[in-house]
């Protein structure tokens, strides 16, 4: 082997396919334990008949003429003789049959586990012109995507909506100042329309915080995001479905108090997770329509409002301003709990990213402008309409300070049709928005095989029913646990929104300074982005001083919602310690409703780390290869490893990329490094047809960050994750 060791040892000291059945543990055993399968050669990638297989094609000749060339030209080592796959059926049957019942159960893990392993190989898969025509077809296969107009209505409703429950709010940290709060918390989200600009241009993908961190960093922080995005699409649809329950309360002289009251959020709740199984396709019409007469309303009420306000005069306003604060650090006291507040009312604009695949490229800009300047027209004037016509003891009474409004300047229809829009704005679209943002992360985290593919699938009316169903079922535990109270809900939305806006800043940074070199049309200033970051703390801050204890129920919520995260990427490590714990448990091997549980577990276990995952290739840099596989064994559940490597022309394969596969697939003992050698440019249609070829999806595969000068964006390829390899 040229002076190389050979590796004969395992990470539990037993060679990598090879178990000594003549001693367990260090002790010796008697003679008639029965051997081993016979061995086998190791598991190809492809194992055709050679009778009935098809000549080589020309390129498949080419690739082995010059492979065989340059493996005689290097002298590589061959492999070992000691090299043994044994037949999975046969060696589990074994292991589990009686004769082999001395061994202790933790053991079977690594016997049957390390079975499975063999030693990697190198081969030339082939991909036909047919392969690459149906992989350019499907790639071709565009869903109908959204315009500016639908995409914003879908976040706008919750932005739009939030006069109804953020003006009380508002009012009582402001005072008169809460126009100008209102205003500054429009403005800040300037800042944050350059960085979502920046993400989506170089990281198209859905799932918001998730796929952004998860493409700069890895799943540790990709699941922090993940949790906020978790906790912020279900608090804004909790929060919505309870207010706009609060408001028909409010309206109807408390009728509808206590469990009453609740009872009419949650049947909205249900209500909008049947809309979204049977018709999800038409949400974004359902959003747009109500967008339109929400927007509708509030004109009316700002004309009419105007109208009033010239026809009395400023003394009301005047009366108002009296009751200001008084003294300096009193004003900017209230201004700035009032701006924290405010912050709040402009919620939903954090929740685009999460169906941007769903968005037409050119009009994902627009979008963002489309939300800003809306609420900026909206937010700050109407405030000043509400001091302008009622007094500072209307609008701090408790009442719902619109419907007041609207009666005041219009009579009781108006305050009707604000009632309704309420119920269709904030009920409806409000709910709607955080299903959409929370299902559509799901669909994300079932993709990357984070959960279960079951969440992936969708119905025929392209409602994702396993998503909705835990959309509802988390929503009704949230609500819940808050003892049914609008404010103790609230308090969580308080903390969750602010959180989802600061890891966009942070995902910016990490973009800029961890993979500069991905394609994108748009940069955002890095000062910019870092008094982004700033600010979002000094709101966080805003929102959390006044009652710490907000804090404390974000956190208990969130480390829920992290831990699940954390458990379900640590499958395989809580099966051990559960292997673990039933070996040291004579109990429950006796028992019988234990009793074999070791065999389901094992199996789960190499169901799970079965799965293959692909790593693209360019050189044989051996150092930037053990870089891939510690980033796919530090990410990733798998037990095999399959480098890939794209050439046009054989001579320029890199020399040492076989030796150096070979190498790996020694010093790593419990993966398989697999290698194959494929002829083509790479592409992202090259990609699909691969990833169709060998059955692994394309969010299960790897390739280094690209450059400006490749032609592609990450996006046209599907789904494919960035390493620095």
């Amino acid at each position: 082997m040229l002076g190389l060791p050979m590796k004969d040892t395992t990470s539990d000291g037993e060679e990598k396919g090879i178990h000594d059945t003549n001693t367990v543990n260090g002790e010796d055993e008697d003679d008639d334990v029965p051997p081993l399968p016979t061995p086998r050669s190791p598991r190809p990638i492809e194992d055709p008949d050679p009778l009935h297989a098809p000549p080589p094609s020309f390129a498949q000749s080419e690739f082995e003429t010059v492979g065989t060339f340059d493996f005689i030209q290097r002298e590589l080592y061959s492999p070992s003789p000691y090299r043994r796959l044994y037949d999975v059926n046969e060696t589990i049957n074994l292991i589990l049959s009686k004769s082999l019942t001395f061994l202790p159960v933790f053991r079977i893990w690594t016997i049957y586990g390390n079975s499975q392993l063999g030693w990697g190989s190198t081969s030339y898969v082939e991909l036909t012109p047919q392969d690459l025509e149906l992989a350019s077809r499907r790639l071709a296969e565009k869903p109908i995507l959204l315009d500016a107009l639908r995409a914003s209505s879908i976040a706008g409703n919750g932005m739009y909506g939030s006069v109804f429950y953020a003006f009380p709010a508002v009012a009582v940290a402001a005072g008169i100042f809460s126009p100008l709060a209102l205003l500054v918390a429009c403005l800040i989200l300037f800042l944050f329309r350059p960085i979502l600009r920046e993400l989506g241009s170089a990281i198209r993908m859905n799932g918001a915080i998730y796929s952004y961190l998860l493409q700069c960093s890895g799943k540790t922080m990709a699941f922090v995001g993940a949790a906020a995005i978790f906790l912020d699409g279900v608090a804004t649809a909790s929060v919505s479905a309870a207010t706009a329950s609060a408001y028909l309360s409010g309206e109807f002289g408390g009728v509808l108090s206590g469990m009453r009251e609740s009872a009419v959020a949650l049947g909205i709740l249900a209500l909008l997770a049947m809309v979204g199984l049977f018709n999800l396709r038409g949400s974004s019409a359902l959003a747009a329509s109500f967008t339109i007469i929400h927007l509708a309303t509030m004109a009316i009420i700002m004309a009419a409002s105007a109208v009033t306000w010239a026809r009395h005069g400023s003394e009301t306003l005047k009366a108002n301003w009296e009751l200001r604060p008084q003294g300096s650090s009193a004003v900017a006291k209230s201004t700035f709990y009032g701006i924290c507040i405010a912050f709040l009312g402009v919620t939903g604009f954090e929740t685009l990213p999460t169906y941007i695949e769903n968005i037409k490229p050119a009009s994902y800009p627009v979008t963002l402008d489309i939300c800003i300047y809306t609420v900026l027209a909206l937010n700050a004037p109407l405030m000043l309409l509400v001091y302008a016509i009622l007094p500072t003891s209307d609008i701090l009474s408790g009442g719902n300070i619109l419907s007041l409004l609207a009666e005041r300047v219009a009579g009781k229809w108006l305050r009707i049709l604000v009632v309704v829009d309420c119920m269709l704005v904030i009920g409806g679209g409000g709910v709607l928005l955080g299903m959409i943002a929370m299902s559509s992360m799901l669909q994300q985290l079932a993709r990357d095989r984070v959960i279960p593919s079951a969440f992936f699938q969708t119905l025929p009316t392209g409602g994702a029913h396993w998503s909705i169903m835990l959309f509802f079922i988390i929503a009704v535990l949230l609500y819940a646990s808050s003892g049914f109270n609008l404010s103790t809900i609230s308090s969580v939305f308080a903390v969750t929104f602010p959180t989802v806006l600061l890891l966009y800043s942070v995902s910016a940074i990490l973009l800029k300074f961890d993979r500069h070199r991905l394609p994108r049309n748009y940069q955002a200033n890095l000062g910019g982005t870092v008094f982004a970051f700033i600010t979002m703390v000094v709101v966080l801050a805003g929102n959390i001083i006044p009652t710490p204890k907000i804090l404390g129920l974000f956190l208990a919520y969130f480390i829920v919602v992290l831990g699940t995260l954390v458990g379900l990427r640590s499958r395989v490590k809580l099966a051990r310690i559960a292997m673990w714990l039933y070996d040291r448990n004579p109990v429950l091997q006796r028992w019988k409703w234990t009793k074999g549980w070791e065999s389901g577990i094992v199996r789960w276990m190499v169901r799970l780390q079965k799965r293959p995952v692909c790593l693209w290739v360019k050189g044989d840099d051996i150092y930037n290869l053990v870089e891939a596989i510690l980033y796919v064994r530090k990410n990733e559940m798998t037990s095999r490893i399959i480098f890939l490597h794209a050439y046009e022309n054989a001579l320029d394969i890199p020399s040492e990329m076989e030796a150096n596969s070979r190498i790996l697939d020694e010093a790593f003992p419990g993966i398989t490094i697999d290698l194959i050698f494929l002829k083509g440019k790479f592409n992202p249609i090259l990609v699909e047809a691969v990833s169709e070829k060998l059955e692994v999806p394309k969010s299960q595969m790897f390739m280094n960050t690209m450059g400006s000068s490749h032609g592609f964006d990450l996006s046209d390829y599907g789904g494919v994750r960035v390493a620095n390899l």
